[in-house]
């Protein structure tokens, strides 16, 4: 009895440490339409935004590409202000060379990491990210990674996290289609372990959003159905009320996560 004793006072601290660690997540969907969330009404991206803010009312900044926008989000900058108007990256390339939303999170004592589909966004990865990885083009292989961070860490940490799928299935059967619709569902579904969690856990602050959308089955112009974005928020670490229904641009992303990204 007293040796059971022990290890449940062992055990304790843990289990507190866990669930008070401080958690900021950003899960970046890439070409999520707005109005798919209407349309699907995806149950655990919807349980979010009952507990949470949303605004339907984003917006890309231009061009609408997922290079150009995953930028303007990560360092805070248009890319006039920037300088980052390209989509194309490849290996060997010169990388960002400004501050980005990692150095915040990494000066207020977070553990970061960075999970991106596509190769281009290698480009973010800088001296302020602890741990990347490149994942397939699947949702599946960037959300596996994203779940084991989650259930595993038990310090601070920020977890930038890149969802593919939808920037596939928006040119394959076009934005809004049947085609499209089921793949946001399956994403959804993907994320449900990762939602349930961090939705449970204290000092959590997870954001959900996309870079760019698109229509019929084309993206990256200047029509406006390819700048609508979401922005969806749940943090019980401050006060994020005023962004409800209200306009947001992606490079207001590192600017909205400093009210988390500080030392405590």
């Amino acid at each position: 009895m007293k040796k059971l004793l022990v290890i449940l006072l062992l055990l304790i601290p843990v289990a507190v440490y866990a669930e008070t660690n401080r958690k900021v997540v950003v899960i970046s969907i890439d070409a999520l339409h707005p109005k798919a969330i209407e349309m699907k009404k995806p149950e655990n991206i919807l349980s979010v935004m009952a507990k949470g803010v949303f605004t339907m009312k984003g917006s890309s900044v231009s061009p609408p590409m997922t290079l150009v926008n995953h930028a303007a989000m990560v360092v805070g900058k248009t890319p006039e202000e920037s300088g980052y108007w390209f989509n194309q990256w490849k290996e060997g390339d010169k990388r960002v060379g400004m501050e980005t939303v990692f150095h915040d999170a990494k000066r207020s004592g977070y553990k970061t990491f960075y999970i991106y589909s596509k190769r281009n966004l290698g480009f973010l990865v800088n001296d302020a990210v602890d741990q990347s990885h490149l994942a397939n083009s699947s949702k599946k292989e960037s959300i596996t990674v994203g779940k084991k961070i989650v259930r595993e860490e038990t310090g601070d940490y920020f977890l930038f996290l890149h969802v593919s799928g939808l920037d596939y299935a928006g040119p394959r059967h076009g934005w809004l289609s049947a085609g499209y619709l089921d793949e946001f569902g399956l994403i959804d579904n993907e994320l449900k372990p990762i939602i349930e969690r961090l939705m449970r856990q204290k000092n959590t602050t997870l954001v959900i959003t996309s870079d760019h959308s698109g229509h019929d089955k084309m993206h990256a112009s200047q029509d406006p159905e390819d700048f609508k974005i979401p922005l969806i928020l749940y943090s019980d670490m401050a006060d994020f009320s005023s962004l409800q229904d209200r306009p947001y641009v992606t490079c207001e992303l590192r600017k909205i996560l400093s009210k988390v990204l500080k030392k405590p």
